[in-house]
């Protein structure tokens, strides 16, 4: 093709016709240049093509995960709940009378407290968004911006959990290991079930405390908006990747 067009300059300019070699130039050079745009478009398509490919598995990917988040949420705050339930129970029993209150119960009311589930979301997909830097590939600018928010989101919510753990473990559990049989709680029979108990600690200052707090500490994770900004997001980024 290229020797073609040399061919017909050659001829144009060996026959001195000057006019219509310019016009012959100007034509070949538009030519080259609509080729050029033309393997331009294609390459753009192409782009494209490979990105809305990508966007198509990030998106599955996501609602796939924010899926699986929905569920494990509602199960964190179920035993959330439980923990403050039992705790309330707990607390409308004082002054407990310790001759007259159903042991049974009592010791499922306390085991029930010792719950403390948390909330550590799959992400893989929104990670990997954030280590590429590649939240552009996400058309939908709503849908985008939450999960580019979602990270910093989910570390708002976790500080009350990880408030509500660290209390469990250095303090909670502790006070009742004078008072409990952690054997009979593991084994989910009586936790007073063991020699010589005294039931008096159930009506101290302590153990009203213990459960009041623990009761509030919970209360932060369940009532605070920062759960509900979480719900509410999970459930927008599910619409928005449903097909």
């Amino acid at each position: 093709m290229i020797k073609f067009f040399r061919k017909i300059r050659y001829d144009l300019m060996e026959k001195n016709k000057t006019g219509k070699y310019l016009k012959y130039a100007i034509g070949e050079i538009i030519l080259v240049m609509i080729g050029i745009l033309l393997a331009l478009q294609v390459n753009n398509w192409n782009n494209n093509r490979i990105e809305r490919k990508k966007e198509t598995n990030y998106i599955k990917n996501i609602n796939k995960e924010f899926k699986l988040n929905r569920k494990q949420l509602d199960t964190v705050v179920f035993y959330h709940r439980k923990v403050s339930n039992n705790a309330t129970k707990i607390l409308n029993l004082i002054p407990i009378d310790i001759k007259a209150v159903n042991k049974d119960s009592l010791s499922f009311y306390i085991s029930e407290t010792f719950n403390h589930y948390t909330f550590n979301p799959q992400q893989s997909s929104v990670n990997s968004l954030t280590n590429t830097s590649s939240y552009e590939l996400i058309s939908n600018l709503e849908l985008r911006e939450l999960l580019q928010k979602w990270d910093e989101q989910v570390k708002d919510y976790q500080e009350e959990e990880i408030l509500f753990k660290e209390y469990s473990f250095d303090n909670y559990v502790p006070y009742f290991n004078n008072h409990i049989s952690f054997l009979a709680f593991l084994n989910n029979t009586n936790i007073f079930d063991y020699n010589n108990v005294d039931y008096t600690f159930l009506n101290s200052l302590e153990f009203e405390n213990a459960i009041a707090l623990r009761k509030e500490l919970v209360n932060d994770i369940i009532l605070k908006s920062e759960l509900k900004e979480i719900n509410n997001t999970i459930d927008r980024i599910i619409e928005l990747t449903s097909e």
